[in-house]
């Protein structure tokens, strides 16, 4: 998730923090927690593929011949993978607004591929078993997941087969290439648990959460919107998106706001203290705003809606970030925190 670039002055003697932080840091943990598990199921489901792939030495048609073990594993795999997305959905907000953990948001699911361009190429290239190189391939969330459900044709085998086990070959439906997923599902597991690690490591400041908060909640139009409206979600087969193909990107916004509303919690009491009418509307806002996504959602799951109709959700919704946001930068000054 691109962020908006935001200077913070921390206007405090030393730096000063609020003892009620550490929640914030509990909440990051314990979804890491979760996404580690996700991560290291995909690696267990991405390994058996490869070992079966390689048993039939890299032939596709062969390997497409040994379905329940095929199928096992993959659907491992992605049940991995579907653990372990929305888990970081969920702490999006504090990794990609929190400048000593900023790096790993573009690494798991923000960077672009080298092929795409733009200022947020990943750093990083994806060995793979076979002695390949993957140049710059894009966030590993993406990667993984163009891999498993076929969306990069690069990263597959060019083979059908019925993952999911329906009696048809429909989306998502192939051999992914077993040295890509291999390779990518390692790696995305590796920058986890160094994610994981850095998360530990980090001690919240207001500065820290105010500077997340004020750089995540406007993007909910131009960022989360933006994917949502040319997903498969909302154009169908016509959207031409190889990443957000899986997960609703309504889904992935509840998930930031979740994060939004945890970092509020740990500076509640001082805003509180300072303001109770602003702390009420900052809480309140979030609220609203965590239930109109939701109720997008729910109505997502029994209808597609139109482009015309998610250009006025868009509106309606940034509407809503950007008071919230404009109340956290006057709760950030009662507290001495310049935003800028």
């Amino acid at each position: 998730m691109k962020l908006f670039p935001i200077l913070l002055t921390l206007t405090l003697a030393g730096g000063a923090q609020a003892a009620s932080l550490g929640g914030v840091k509990t909440y990051l943990g314990g979804k890491l927690g979760v996404q580690a598990a996700g991560t290291a199921g995909l690696v267990r489901g991405a390994d058996r593929y490869y070992a079966l792939a390689k048993a039939a030495n890299f032939d596709y048609k062969q390997l497409a011949a040994q379905p329940g073990p095929v199928r096992a594993a993959l659907q491992e795999a992605r049940a991995g993978w579907t653990k372990a997305s929305p888990a970081y959905e969920d702490i999006e907000g504090i990794v990609a607004g929190v400048e000593a953990l900023s790096d790993f948001d573009l690494i798991l699911d923000a960077g672009t591929s080298a092929a795409e361009g733009g200022e947020d190429v990943v750093p990083f290239d994806l060995k793979l078993p076979d002695g390949k190189v993957l140049a710059k391939p894009g966030n590993l969330f993406g990667v993984n997941e163009a891999a498993l459900w076929g969306t990069v044709r690069t990263f597959g085998s060019g083979v059908p087969f019925d993952v999911d086990g329906n009696g048809k070959i429909d989306f998502g439906d192939g051999l992914p290439d077993a040295n890509v997923l291999k390779a990518a599902a390692a790696e995305l597991n590796r920058q986890t648990l160094a994610l994981r690690k850095a998360a530990a490591a980090w001690t919240p400041t207001r500065a820290d959460v105010f500077g997340a908060l004020a750089g995540n909640v406007p993007t909910v139009g131009p960022v989360f919107f933006e994917n949502w409206k040319t997903s498969r979600f909302v154009l169908g087969e016509r959207s031409k998106r190889t990443d957000f193909v899986v997960i609703s990107r309504l889904s992935d916004l509840s998930g930031n706001v979740r994060s939004w509303q945890a970092m509020y919690a740990g500076l509640k009491p001082d805003v509180r203290a300072k303001n109770a009418a602003l702390d009420a509307q900052i809480t309140s806002g979030l609220s609203d705003l965590a239930a109109f996504v939701a109720r997008l959602e729910r109505l997502e799951r029994t209808r597609r809606f139109t482009p015309e109709q998610a250009d006025t959700l868009q509106e309606e919704a940034q509407n809503r970030a950007t008071a919230v946001t404009g109340r956290l930068t006057q709760a950030a000054a009662l507290l001495g925190v310049k935003v800028e």
